[in-house]
């Protein structure tokens, strides 16, 4: 009896001891801690885009609204000066007329071998040498001179009418007589390339002046325009076209000009 007693005791010991041990074994319950949201990138497709290349157009030329009647008149107004009453232009040849340069710089003579370049271009009945002859043996001659020795170039003579001197600000800048040019050799800048290329247009028979286009190198009064316009390259054409001659009147040239 002692003895059941005894064991049940030591049954009832043995499961309190179990359940203490496992109670003090048994593993805090951790709180949860804070929850770190993790945000998953977005990945945005990109496409590649190219550099936008900007289209500037390109200026349209103005429109020249000239008629060939306003070239005709301009040839008229620089092909006959005030004492003009016949073309005086280099006769008909097939042989080149040659120019000379005397105590011009190297500019001066590039300026007179590009205006002949151009001449050849824009003449049927006539050429000019597009090399310049040192020295004063060419058909043109082309001399610079100190103002001192402008002063001493006479004028007059034989057909003085033809020939004539042009003036800036009230100084001699060049002298024609006959075939043979004068230049100031104190002239610098467009002021000298003016009347180097004025000076020839004279000799070459443009002996008058425009008094309506101010572009035109042959404007009036003194300019110093350095290119030719349209309307005076078309006047070049006019005077050294097939239908021109020497010694023509401006009855003549009205006549080719204006014929109905």
């Amino acid at each position: 009896m002692q003895s059941r007693v005894f064991f049940s005791i030591t049954i009832l010991l043995l499961v309190l001891i179990l359940a203490f041990t496992g109670c003090m074994t048994v593993s805090d319950v951790q709180e949860p801690g804070p929850v770190t949201e993790i945000t998953t990138p977005t990945i945005v497709p990109t496409t590649e885009v190219s550099e936008i290349e900007t289209f500037t157009p390109s200026p349209t030329p103005t429109a020249i609204s000239l008629t060939s009647e306003d070239i005709n008149l301009h040839f008229m107004d620089v092909a006959f000066g005030s004492g003009s009453i016949y073309l005086v232009r280099l006769p008909p040849s097939s042989k080149r007329t040659t120019i000379s340069l005397n105590a011009g710089t190297s500019s001066d003579r590039q300026i007179i071998e590009s205006f002949a370049v151009k001449f050849n271009k824009l003449s049927q009945s006539n050429m000019l040498f597009e090399n310049v002859k040192e020295g004063q043996s060419g058909d043109i001659r082309v001399k610079f001179l100190s103002p001192e020795g402008m002063k001493a170039v006479d004028l007059d003579g034989e057909m003085d009418w033809l020939n004539r001197e042009f003036y800036c600000d009230g100084v001699i800048c060049a002298k024609i007589k006959g075939y043979d040019i004068y230049l100031n050799s104190e002239m610098v800048g467009e002021q000298r390339t003016h009347y180097i290329l004025r000076s020839l247009l004279y000799t070459l028979g443009f002996k008058g002046d425009s008094l309506q286009y101010q572009d035109s190198i042959f404007a009036y009064p003194e300019n110093s325009v350095t290119e030719l316009s349209f309307l005076d390259e078309k006047a070049i054409q006019v005077m050294y076209g097939l239908g021109m001659y020497d010694g023509m009147t401006v009855y003549d040239v009205k006549g080719v000009l204006f014929f109905k």
